[in-house]
């Protein structure tokens, strides 16, 4: 699997290659790419699929000790990797409560031509199982909400370069 070195630390990304338009698909916590792998079977022969594993859990490398981690940190790495793959006029696919939506209208702007926000709690799945059943338990464990929360802290945005 490729490996792209950032500010933050190294993250591996997927990319089926191809001269379609660019697609990025951005998975959220505690999960890689492999969240979106029957929807890229589908477009992998007509679009060019990129599918970053970002530091929010599914990652294999360490990032750096000074890495931030925030919401708007993982936006700007996201950032960051979609001018060090040089792409343009992407579309960005990202579930509902997804950090990456920071980046548009911020200075990565002109490189998202569209914008895709795929539903994670709907129908049958509100409030969502999973993971989020264990919030009670969580919240019970001293720092527990403070590290499930971190991922969500909102600093400020300093955007691509």
């Amino acid at each position: 699997m490729p490996e792209l070195e950032l500010s933050a630390g190294t993250i591996d990304y997927e990319d089926t290659g191809g001269s379609g338009p660019a697609i990025v698909f951005v998975h959220g916590l505690m999960m890689d790419g492999s969240l979106w792998r029957k929807v890229v079977a589908g477009l992998r022969s007509d679009y060019r699929c990129l599918l970053p594993t970002l530091p929010l859990g599914g990652h294999r490398h360490p990032m750096r000790a000074d890495a931030d981690l925030s919401m708007s940190g993982i936006a700007e790495l996201l950032g960051e990797s979609i001018e060090r793959l040089d792409l343009r006029d992407i579309t960005l696919v990202m579930s509902d409560w997804g950090g990456p939506q920071l980046l548009v209208g911020g200075p990565c702007y002109e490189r998202i031509a569209r914008l895709v926000l795929c539903s994670c709690e709907a129908f049958e799945n509100v409030p969502p199982k999973g993971a989020a059943r264990l919030l009670p338990y969580i919240a019970r464990v001293p720092g527990g909400v403070f590290m499930a929360a971190m991922p969500f802290a909102l600093i400020a945005y300093a955007g691509c370069r």
